[in-house]
């Protein structure tokens, strides 16, 4: 069997050669190679060039370190900028977003773009509108060839608790004449399950009707049902267009990525939202950059977007491979408004060698608990794989992969493996009922989704037996694993799903595809458990409510009972045929 080996940090790897460089030379030259890369005539790229060089604030002009002066929260690693392309119309937009880093005087834009807009709420984000602190202010310049060049502020509303988010948000509303918009759209979101919360609001700088002001939702575990009703309070929405772009980035699973982004688009004269846009994060739901980019190409191509300039842009971009890069293309947007291929890439540049402490929101410090080393994990993985080392040569395992097994005994395995498979949607549904946790119910709702029917493919793939066998050691091995899941920790019943059922279901579909090649129960489990079991490792790297010897203890527990259930089954099979044990 494969070893698991655990998943580098997103900007461990290669990294841009920026250290001892200007950060304004740095980003000009990103978006000179993002022009090239996009096809854009050489005297429009020097241009805009031009321009960004003339917008970007004071730091600009600092020289890159090994590690930020001050993090920012824009990009994992503290860098204070981020690159997207917004791929809808004849031609594709492309954006530069950057931090202020407290210059809150300075927007990012000459006194031309600062609109009445801005200047009706600007003071709301600030102390002397009884805020606690400036909101951190990001600002934003989007240019689509060949028209002018748009600016957009963004106030950063996470460094505040929630009841400052919203009193500013709804002050700033009101103000806007939005209040009824505003009003129907929170009224409308609280009404979805999930747990989330307002992270930044923000303004096209311009006084036409068209222009937009916008609320940005963080949420935290969503699934992409979850984003698609949070989508379907704009007035604009298309929902089964939105699901099928969220499956296509998703990869068929139905997470939407942690930290998952809703923007909601206000518009004059509406008492609605106007549009929805939805950020699934790639970085949680591709294994390298080369999956994000590939997924991501093949929703533009259902769009009518021919990919070959993202393709382009991504290769130009990244700092060697897509395939041993991941973080490059972190999120990716879908607005479902009515205008086919509106979807954007964001990127972010692998700056920094190491990752620096995010900047926390006071939500994140209220919940925050010392983080868990690598270690732990690693201990947690070596002790599982251990363990399903053992159960290889458990006689339930041996007796499918020996050829000289008869193959009555091998479809009597099937037998009483049918009550066991029967025993496990029970155990799944258990856990989604006795769960709570905002994170760990999306994750299980999740793995339930995606083991719903597998005791129908076991029964259609034996439907020459129609034998209904009971046996008791089977079933109290099943009771126990209910049992578990109601009274368990979360994070110990997920470890309970993820690291031991779905790692003694890996070994046994890979002795099953060798009894069975063509049996459809086995193929899918043996594509689908090696998955499953990785989202338990996964969790224990983004969770600190655990102990290893609290799991360890659950595991060992779990094993015990998966081998006893085990040896039943082939104890059965044996006895059904009078063949020898193995």
């Amino acid at each position: 069997m494969a070893s698991r080996s655990l998943r580098l940090p997103g900007y461990v790897g290669k990294i841009y050669p920026a250290q001892g460089r200007l950060f304004v030379d740095f980003l000009c030259e990103l978006w000179a190679t993002a022009c090239d890369a996009l096809q854009v005539p050489g005297d429009q790229s020097t241009r805009t060039t031009q321009m960004l060089r003339a917008v970007l604030p004071a730091w600009s002009a600092e020289r890159i370190g090994p590690t930020p002066a001050e993090p920012s929260y824009v990009a994992d690693d503290g860098f204070p900028a981020e690159m997207s392309v917004n791929w809808s119309g004849r031609h594709p937009e492309l954006r530069l977003l950057f931090d202020c880093l407290g210059d809150e005087n300075n927007l990012g834009h000459d006194d031309s773009t600062v609109t009445s807009r801005l200047r009706q709420i600007h003071e709301i984000f600030t102390p002397q509108g009884n805020r606690p602190s400036h909101a951190p202010l990001w600002h934003s310049v989007a240019w689509r060839p060949p028209t002018r060049v748009v600016h957009k502020t963004y106030f950063g509303l996470y460094t505040w608790p929630l009841s400052q988010r919203y009193s500013a948000v709804s002050e700033a509303m009101d103000r806007l004449g939005m209040a009824a918009a505003w009003n129907d759209a929170r009224r409308r979101i609280e009404g979805v399950d999930g747990s989330r919360e307002i992270e930044f609001f923000a303004v096209d700088l311009a006084d036409e009707a068209h222009a937009r002001v916008k609320i940005y939702y963080r949420n935290h575990g969503a699934d992409i049902h979850e984003m698609n009703r949070i989508a379907s309070v704009a007035l604009n929405h298309d929902t089964d267009a939105a699901l099928a772009a969220y499956r296509t980035l998703a990869g068929n699973r139905a997470s939407a990525g942690e930290g998952a982004l809703s923007c909601l688009a206000f518009r004059s004269g509406l008492d609605q939202v106007a549009e929805s846009t939805s950020y699934l994060r790639l970085t949680d739901l591709a294994a390298n950059d080369r999956q994000a980019v590939d997924r991501t190409a093949e929703l533009l191509r259902s769009e009518g977007v021919n990919p070959a300039r993202l393709y382009a842009l991504a290769a130009a971009l990244v700092p060697g491979t897509l395939e041993d890069s991941q973080g490059l293309l972190t999120l990716v947007s879908y607005r479902a408004a009515g205008r086919r291929g509106d979807i954007t890439t964001y990127f972010r540049f692998p700056v920094y060698d190491r990752s620096e402490p995010h900047p926390l929101s006071s939500v994140d410090l209220d919940r925050k608990e010392p983080k868990v080393s690598d270690q732990d994990v690693e201990r947690i993985a070596r002790y599982n794989e251990e363990r399903q080392r053992e159960y290889e040569s458990s006689e339930l395992i041996r007796l499918l992969a020996d050829e000289n097994t008869a193959t009555e005994t091998k479809k009597a395995v099937l037998t009483y493996l049918q009550p066991w498979s029967n025993a496990f949607q029970r155990m799944i549904s258990a856990r989604v009922t006795f769960e709570t946790d905002p994170q760990l119910r999306t994750l299980a709702l999740e793995h339930q989704q995606e083991e719903v029917g597998h005791d129908a493919i076991l029964a259609r793939s034996r439907a020459d037996d129609r034998r209904l066998v009971w046996d008791p050691v089977i079933e109290a091995g099943a009771s126990w694993f209910v049992d578990q899941f109601a009274v368990l920790p979360g994070v110990q019943r997920a470890v309970l799903a993820h690291l031991a059922l779905e790692a003694g279901s890996l070994v046994l579909s890979q002795a099953g595809t060798r009894a069975f090649p063509d049996d459809p129960y086995f193929t899918l489990h043996d594509e689908a458990d090696a998955e499953h079991l990785e989202m338990g490792y996964r969790l224990l790297r983004q969770r600190s409510d655990w102990t290893v010897d609290d799991l360890i203890t659950v595991l060992d527990r779990a094993w015990q009972v998966i081998d006893v259930v085990s040896n039943r089954i082939a104890e059965c099979a044996l006895r059904d045929t009078g063949a020898v044990t193995v």
